[in-house]
């Protein structure tokens, strides 16, 4: 505005010197002096209530709020925006605009956005959010007015209101801009990269999002990593492949990788690779098992494998054997001798804790000696055991011939005479066992036989003779499948 002082109202020639001067002049020179004093005292208060300044007048606070007023046409220099920390770290988070730009949130949980007092429509508003993210299963769910800027944002899934997930913990920005007043809202993600690959053949070094990969062609990277959905109409390649974090690998062509395939589920054709000396074509991981038994499913609790078909749950047949391909003399004598000799000592090692279901057949001949003597089994066990039971089911006879069969019931480790006497120089012997075994410790488990006496003659373990193991589970299982 223009100044209303005018100092040409002010006679600055009056009173003039050495003459008599009319009163009236005096009057007029201080009226006029007063009117510019009451004008300068209007303009000075004018400029304290509305000038920028760059420190509080005397007696003042600085205060320049603009008011919503237009500064155009201006060239600026190291202009800094107030970081403002938001005190709420989870639920429902009020990011009010007109605290500041810049405003900082760190996660104790998940979640939920909602903005107030963005400018007044057409003006536009843009703020800048830091989200320090501190575990990856805090989530951040967005206004429903934030429909702009969505698509290939890391980790974002749903629709209005769209939820966002991370794949790791760190420090986030986004920032976030309206032309009408909040009722539709961009998003802009500021430090990461867009992650929307939805077509042809793509390839990477490595490929890594806390969302989805989809793709209509081949996704090849050296490590695929994501925290959604690894989904491909083509091939899926990658030293690594993980969707473990919240979702699937999916794909119709083939899951090719050097390294792990992990996932929500994995669903694919498997053909595993040839193995190696360090590595098995397929591993099962020790885990808990369902609940309730699926059809189709296999499971290892770290003891044994399952199998379920029609929803009853199986043990897979897992088994140990030891077997004679030729026969094999052993020693004549009254003391405890292995029955096989297909490894130096015809042993297994047994795990500790574990039950065993077992089945073996001794086919024992004699060429020399007629002292009378009787057979017994036993085993030889480093560790006590927790229980062993059996049946003994045997023949004794001249030659190879039928037999009478004798049956007993065997409940340890030590001798248990199991056939009659016998004098012949002929004598062919059968033992079938059939029984359950349940350690404590681990152990050094030996199947032994034993004659009573010297008879003269060393005694021949027959080709084909066997001892069969089949772990069933822990010392302590009674059943598998849907018993009542």
């Amino acid at each position: 505005m223009a100044s209303q002082i005018n100092p040409n109202d002010i006679d600055g020639a009056y009173p003039v010197a050495g003459q008599d001067n009319n009163s009236q002049g005096f009057r007029d020179n201080f009226t006029n002096t007063k009117t510019n004093f009451t004008y300068a005292a209007g303009e000075i208060t004018d400029l304290q209530n509305n000038v920028l300044l760059k420190s509080a007048l005397s007696g003042t606070t600085l205060d320049n709020n603009m008011g919503g007023s237009l500064l155009y046409n201006a060239l600026i220099q190291d202009f800094a925006a107030t970081k403002v920390t938001v005190a709420s770290t989870s639920g429902a988070i009020l990011i009010n605009y007109a605290s500041g730009h810049y405003q900082s949130i760190t996660t104790s949980g998940s979640i939920s956005l909602s903005f107030v007092n963005f400018p007044p429509s057409p003006t536009y508003g843009y703020i800048k959010l830091q989200i320090a993210v501190t575990n990856v299963a805090h989530t951040v769910t967005l206004p429903s007015a934030v429909t702009l800027g969505v698509a290939g944002i890391q980790g974002i899934s749903g629709s209005a209101p769209y939820t966002i997930t991370f794949g790791a913990t760190g420090t986030y920005e986004f920032a976030f801009g309206t032309y009408n007043a909040g009722s539709t809202i961009t998003i802009f993600d500021l430090n990461r990269a867009l992650t929307n690959v939805t077509s042809g053949t793509s390839s990477f070094a490595n490929i890594t999002a806390s969302g989805t990969i989809s793709a209509v062609g081949t996704v090849t990277g050296g490590n695929v990593l994501t925290g959604g959905l690894i989904s491909a109409a083509g091939n899926v390649n990658g030293a690594n492949i993980n969707g473990t974090l919240f979702g699937n690998v999916t794909s119709t062509g083939a899951i090719s990788t050097t390294g792990n395939v992990s996932g929500g589920n994995v669903n694919a054709f498997v053909r595993p690779t040839t193995g190696t000396a360090s590595q098995a074509p397929l591993v099962f991981a020790s885990g808990t098992n369902l609940s309730s038994p699926v059809g189709g499913a296999m499971e290892y609790d770290g003891v044994v494998g399952y199998l379920t078909p029609s929803a009853n749950r199986g043990v897979l047949n897992s088994q140990h054997f030891i077997t004679l391909t030729s026969n094999y003399t052993a020693s004549d004598g009254s003391s405890a001798q292995q029955v096989f000799n297909s490894t130096t000592s015809g042993a297994i090692a047994l795990a500790a804790t574990k039950t065993y279901l077992f089945d073996a057949v001794y086919y024992i001949t004699r060429s020399a000696g007629a002292t009378s003597r009787t057979l017994s089994t036993l085993f030889s066990s480093s560790n006590a055991l927790t229980s062993i039971s059996y049946i003994a089911e045997t023949t004794s006879t001249t030659g190879n011939s039928l037999g009478a069969v004798s049956r007993i019931y065997g409940t340890g480790v030590t001798a248990t005479v199991v056939t009659g006497a016998s004098t012949s120089t002929t004598e062919n012997i059968t033992v079938v066992l059939r029984g359950i075994i349940r350690t404590n410790l681990a152990t050094t488990f030996t199947p032994q036989f034993q004659f009573s006496a010297t008879v003269g003659g060393a005694p021949t373990i027959l080709s084909g003779s066997y001892f069969r193991l089949v772990s069933l589970g822990t010392s302590s299982v009674t059943n598998v499948g849907n018993w009542s």
